[in-house]
């Protein structure tokens, strides 16, 4: 005889030791959201197994009841286990985000609290007892309210999990047979132990089959899960992935059948959908198919095609992929075009567009200069080669600040950018400022810089604009130096009238004070007998005394200050002299003649000692000047280049001038560079001021270069500035018109 206690006892630990071993199974796929809810649901129904086991084990009520409990702590949360795992297979688990998902854990917490205070309530059940009149002792109850509220909800949450399995699985066109049974299976098992015990019917009255049914389900999901890889393909969800997809999708067997297409593939047919299931490619679409088979044969599994569609010729990217079988055996191919129309149009307009920037930079005549958020230089453009004069591929890559500004501002500058980095903002940014830069030669120019922030992704990259303005600030020094001369001019004018009166009866009276102390003119000596004193104890006294030397000193201050006043009157007033054409080169070649026969600083230091290094242009024409006046600006220049040089100390390298004649534009250039100590800029900036010198007092009039400058600008109509800089020597440059001015 069968012992019918000892079998269903058997059973529930087996439905246990399945359930639990699926549980298991399913740890390392804890990942998918599908496998993670099939764990829980069979971790619950393994506890509700063995405990069922459990309760036909003891034989005593108390026993039973203490198993009872502890049933529910995995039946109360089979259904909801049962529900997720229906929504996570059919790909709708965002639905059980947030509040919504933990909501479904409510009733089934309240239920465990219920049964483990029954005794407070009853209700769950008011009154339990052993039924014997079966074929085993079983328990008996009468239920309380609150187990038909659990029931309702459990029985709720099956509804909606079996309905959104059967709406995937039956409104799917693309399922496969066998997943299709194993769903059906693990649905209608526990469906069907449930009703029975629900319904009590004989001989099964109060034998709650359910754990086994749930058993059975996980048999067949465990099937699915092992053989037919059911949890990692989700077959439900591929309405949801490939239909939802914009790329088109074709599916082909090994005879290059179109086997399945999703909705954008079939937009791309001229037939009604459905229609291409089963035919060739080459029938449905002979120009995929042509590409297709290209691609093919070259090897190349993605590419980019154009295919005539009903709106005109479209781009695509063609992607082909083998599908295998079991044991790895090719069976078909899928084929995926993506449109890349619109981004071929995009990639166009941003090539045309990075040709207008490369085309506006390239030529631009002012410097284009990138800097990346680390400080390093991202763009150069070809002014900007000219105006610094590093090559692009010499510079890219570099720090900027490093590179192209003057130490001293290195500390300020670095500062500033990096408070720029954090925020992209900055006292600089949208003006236009002069700055100090770097040529690579090591020499400064002044510049204008216009910097603009561009946000790139999320950090901020600098454009500046940079303008060279070393031409600019030579004319605005010019300009402001004419101005300052022409005001200078009726003020030496004035002076020079005011000065040369009483300086005249100075002059004068040392005339006469020499004539009647020095000489023995008759009315000298009738003035001595009439007075008697001894002209010659008179002359003796005035020698002894030096009263000699102090008038011939007199003398000489007075023809000092008169050769002032007269070059101070020739500083304010034009020349009337007539100008005629002359070789730039020989009247430069006559100066330096004439300096090294006239000139001489100090002993051993003269003219002849200093290196001359001509560099003439051998096209020039002819210049119309005063060739004696252009030949006092220039010994003017040089003589007190020699004395620059000279007066330095230190001779290393030895004095050297050299001397360039060439055509700039509109003008005739003169340019005269010693090797000297060079200048400050405050001194550059004052050097044709009138009486300014940087000489021993005594040793300079501070007129001579004024005089130059006035001879140039003035009687020639040209320009006369000078460049230089502290150790770097000293270059003036006279401009003369080729053309005279009227």
């Amino acid at each position: 005889m069968i012992d019918l206690q000892a079998l269903y006892i058997f059973h529930s630990f087996a439905a246990a030791a399945i359930s639990a071993a699926l549980a298991v199974y399913l740890i390392p796929r804890w990942e998918v959201p599908a496998a993670r809810c099939l764990l829980l649901l069979e971790g619950s129904v393994a506890a509700w197994s063995f405990c069922y086991g459990m309760e036909f084990w003891s034989a005593t009520l108390a026993g039973k009841l203490w198993w009872v409990r502890m049933e529910y702590l995995g039946a109360a949360w089979t259904g909801v286990c049962y529900f997720r795992f229906a929504m996570a297979l059919t790909g709708r688990m965002s639905w059980l985000q947030g509040a919504r998902g933990w909501a479904l854990f409510i009733v089934p917490a309240m239920t465990l609290a219920a049964v483990f205070t029954n005794a407070h309530h009853d209700l769950i059940w008011s009154r339990a007892w052993i039924e014997t009149g079966g074929p085993i002792p079983v328990m008996a109850y009468h239920r309380g309210t609150g187990f038909w509220i659990f029931v309702a909800y459990s029985y709720g949450l099956l509804v909606a999990g079996t309905a959104a399995l059967f709406y995937g699985y039956l409104f799917s066109r693309h399922i496969g047979n066998r997943h299709f049974w194993l769903i059906f299976i693990g649905i209608a098992a526990p469906w069907t132990s449930n009703l029975l015990y629900l319904l009590e019917f004989a001989p099964i009255r109060h034998i709650d089959l359910t754990p086994a049914a749930f058993a059975i389900s996980g048999l067949t999901f465990f099937w699915g899960t092992l053989r037919q890889q059911m949890l990692e393909l989700i077959p439900i969800a591929r309405d949801a992935v490939i239909e939802g997809m914009q790329d088109a999708v074709f599916v082909l067997d090994i005879r290059d059948r179109v086997i399945d297409l999703n909705s954008s593939a079939q937009r791309l047919l001229a037939e009604p959908a459905g229609k291409p299931a089963g035919r060739p490619l080459s029938v449905v679409f002979p120009q995929l198919s042509a590409q297709v088979e290209q691609s093919r044969t070259s090897g190349s599994d993605d590419r980019e095609v154009s295919i005539a569609g009903k709106t005109g010729t479209l781009h695509w990217r063609l992607r082909q992929s083998p599908i295998h079988s079991h044991g790895d055996r090719l069976c078909g191919r899928l084929v995926i075009l993506q449109d890349i129309t619109g981004q071929k149009a995009n990639e166009a307009a941003i090539r045309e567009s990075e040709e207008k920037f490369r085309s506006i930079s390239a030529s631009a005549l002012d410097a284009i200069i990138m800097m990346d958020p680390e400080g390093r230089i991202s763009f150069w453009n070809p002014a900007a080669e000219q105006i610094f004069g590093y090559r692009e591929d010499e510079i890219l890559g570099k720090d900027l600040h490093a590179t192209l500004a003057p130490e001293a501002f290195h500390t300020r500058f670095s500062e500033a950018f990096t408070a720029f980095r954090r925020s992209g903002s900055g006292q600089m940014l949208g003006k236009t400022v002069e700055i100090e830069c770097l040529r690579k030669s090591g020499d400064g120019f002044p510049a204008e810089l216009s910097l603009s922030p561009l946000r790139l992704g999320s950090q901020w990259h600098t454009v500046g604009i940079v303008r060279d303005i070393t031409e600019r600030k030579k004319t605005q020094e010019y300009l402001i130096q004419t101005e300052k001369m022409s005001s200078l001019g009726g003020l030496a004018a004035g002076m020079a009238h005011e000065i040369n009166n009483p300086l005249a009866g100075i002059l004068a009276n040392v005339q006469v004070m020499r004539m009647r102390l020095l000489s023995d003119l008759p009315a000298n000596v009738a003035a001595a007998d009439e007075t008697g004193v001894d002209l010659n104890r008179l002359w003796a006294y005035m020698g002894k005394r030096g009263i000699l030397e102090k008038i011939e000193a007199i003398d000489q201050s007075c023809q000092r200050a008169a050769a002032i006043v007269r070059n101070m009157l020739a500083f304010s007033r034009k020349s009337d002299a007539v100008l005629s054409d002359h070789d730039l080169a020989e009247l430069l070649d006559q100066t330096v003649d004439m300096a090294e026969n006239d000139f001489l600083i100090k002993k051993h230091q003269d003219f002849r000692h200093i290196r001359i290094e001509r560099r003439y242009a051998p096209d020039m024409p002819r210049i119309v000047c005063d060739a004696g006046q252009i030949q006092q600006v220039m010994l003017n220049i040089l003589k007190n280049g020699a004395q620059a040089m000279w007066g330095s100390g230190d001779r290393q390298p030895e004095p050297k001038f050299i001397l360039r004649v060439d055509r700039q534009d509109a003008w005739g250039c003169i340019t005269i560079t010693d090797n000297g100590p060079g200048m400050t800029g405050e001194t550059r900036k004052r050097i044709f001021e009138p009486f300014f010198t940087t000489k021993p007092t005594g040793s300079g009039t501070g007129l001579g270069l004024s005089i130059a400058y006035f001879i140039i600008t003035e009687n020639h109509a040209g320009r006369l500035f000078v460049e230089s800089a502290p150790g770097r020597g000293t270059a003036f440059v006279i401009k003369l018109p080729l053309k005279p001015a009227p």
